[in-house]
């Protein structure tokens, strides 16, 4: 869980940093930022969890990839909820909408990742 957890740190400023300055710094809409965060923190960390994260973690077949992918979409869909509850529907600032993005969505991976992705 460690090493998930300084792993996920850095997967979780790299999201928010790409995030933010897509959407705050150059106008994107939001969602579209959004969407570019995650597939910059989806590689990067594909890469890094299943090299360091979880490696020895039980076995690895074929569909970890895949797995892994079903998991991250669903936290990519958490997160398209985020913001378009927090920035969308209650007009507030799009950093307001990154703390359920660091916080809440990476619990939800992990769970999934550590009980499905690679067990």
């Amino acid at each position: 869980m460690l090493r998930y957890g300084i792993i996920g740190v850095g997967l979780a400023v790299l999201y928010a940093a790409i995030y933010w300055a897509g959407a705050a710094l150059l106008a994107m809409p939001a969602q579209l930022a959004n969407g570019a965060g995650f597939v910059a923190a989806l590689v990067a960390g594909y890469i890094l969890h299943s090299q360091w994260s979880f490696r020895g973690h039980g076995r690895r077949s074929g569909w970890s990839w895949s797995r892994f992918l079903v998991v991250n979409f669903a936290g990519y869909l958490l997160n398209c909820l985020w913001v378009w509850l927090i920035v969308d529907e209650l007009a507030r600032p799009i950093a307001l909408s990154i703390v359920p993005i660091v916080t809440l969505t990476p619990l939800f991976t992990f769970l999934l990742n550590r009980r499905w992705t690679f067990a």
